[in-house]
């Protein structure tokens, strides 16, 4: 199955009042109709062998240029209660990743990340390299489930499609109440010891999707640890690093790396959620977010006017969820017929054109951005999409 792409023939738009969206764009060059193809209920696609590759989290000192730590730790779950918190206010990021790379592509620090844990990536066998906001982007513009716009940045090495995420502004200042969710992660959940100065941690994995070869990164919100301290691989992350950090350089980007060095199982991940009792959570929206970056575990707390209650544990693979399960394979497999119509046109232009995806007034069209838009990776990446190992 494959999605509709025409050559646009019509004139340049008026900018909308997203005008970042259009921002060093020339004009468009293909209109993508994501919501158009007929799925049959019973269509699957199959989301296979997937991989923890690596792992990081930023350190931002004061006086410091920010820097990350691989493999880094999300936050450990602390698995006692948590009564009351804070509303949510202050100043939030949005996106780190662009936060701290300033004018270099946020992608680096999967790059830095990878070439940390492994001597020889094959980055040229991918189709695609992503977060995993911008694929749900994709799936709401899909079920056109809200009228957002959105830009993603599309470039292609070798026959791999980066998609590097565009956001309007980098920081979210809260004014008025939006709920408890920044502040109930922070109180329900503790820094590793020996990791308190690492934030916003990101996972990289590997996966097979519908016969597409993914690379995605996400963001992690915290990780259980076992129940009984015999476990000793994750035990071992919760002790002290062994011996001091090695300090390098990797694409511009300084790395400190630690020990353990190897990515916590994929198991012990978790996703947390804070809801009103009276507010039922949105699994068309949240199952998604947890399928896509194989989170396993959803800790979901809910609560009356800021007291919280008993925390409720979601398997997103248990016989509760079958019905969200059957609600999310349609839209993986439009999900994946489009990924695979964007490659197919991505390639279709040729390395080195750089493109845009703009989602506005309901309509994905792609975009031909002006040359030495975007922010760059460098040739030290770019030659790791062509270059073939030894034999």
């Amino acid at each position: 199955m494959s999605y509709r792409a025409t050559t646009a023939s019509w004139s340049f738009p008026s900018p909308p009042n997203d005008n970042f969206l259009l921002d060093g764009l020339e004009g468009p060059v293909e209109t993508l109709s994501p919501s158009a193809a007929a799925v049959h209920p019973s269509s699957r696609v199959q989301l296979l062998d997937v991989k923890p590759i690596a792992s990081y989290s930023w350190i931002d000192e004061e006086g410091t240029t920010p820097y990350v730590v691989v493999p880094g730790c999300p936050r450990v779950w602390r698995n006692t209660a948590v009564k009351t918190v804070p509303a949510d206010s202050g100043v939030h990021h949005v996106d780190y990743n662009t936060s701290f790379m300033g004018h270099r592509s946020p992608l680096i620090p999967i790059f830095a990340a990878i070439d940390s844990l492994h001597i020889d990536f094959k980055y040229r066998d991918l189709d695609l390299i992503t977060d995993r906001n911008s694929l749900r982007k994709l799936l709401r513009c899909i079920d056109r489930q809200h009228d957002k716009t959105f830009r993603i940045d599309v470039d292609l090495l070798g026959k791999t499609c980066l998609l590097t995420r565009r956001e309007e502004t980098l920081t979210d200042t809260i004014n008025e109440f939006r709920g408890y969710g920044h502040e109930y992660v922070l109180a329900a959940t503790r820094p590793r010891r020996g990791s308190e100065q690492e934030i916003s941690h990101h996972r990289i994995i590997r996966y097979d999707f519908g016969g597409l070869k993914v690379l995605l990164r996400s963001a992690v919100d915290a990780y259980a640890e076992p129940a009984s301290e015999d476990n000793s691989f994750l035990a071992s992350f919760s002790a002290l690093s062994i011996g001091p950090p090695v300090y390098s350089s990797r694409f511009g980007v300084k790395v400190k790396l630690t020990s353990p060095r190897t990515v916590l199982p994929q198991s012990s991940v978790i996703e947390i959620k804070t809801r009103a009792i009276c507010r039922e959570l949105d699994w068309k929206e949240v199952y998604p977010q947890l399928y896509l970056s194989q989170t396993p575990c959803l800790y979901l707390a809910k609560h009356s006017r800021g007291t919280f209650g008993q925390v409720e544990k979601v398997q997103i693979n248990s016989h509760a969820m079958a019905a969200h399960t059957r609600q999310a394979g349609v839209a993986m497999v439009k999900l994946e017929a489009l990924l695979s119509d964007i490659l197919k046109i991505v390639r279709k232009h040729g390395e080195g054109v750089p493109l845009s995806l703009v989602y506005h007034a309901g309509e994905l069209r792609l975009y031909k951005r002006t040359e030495a838009t975007g922010r760059p990776l460098g040739k030290d990446i770019s030659d790791k999409f062509h270059r073939v190992a030894p034999t």
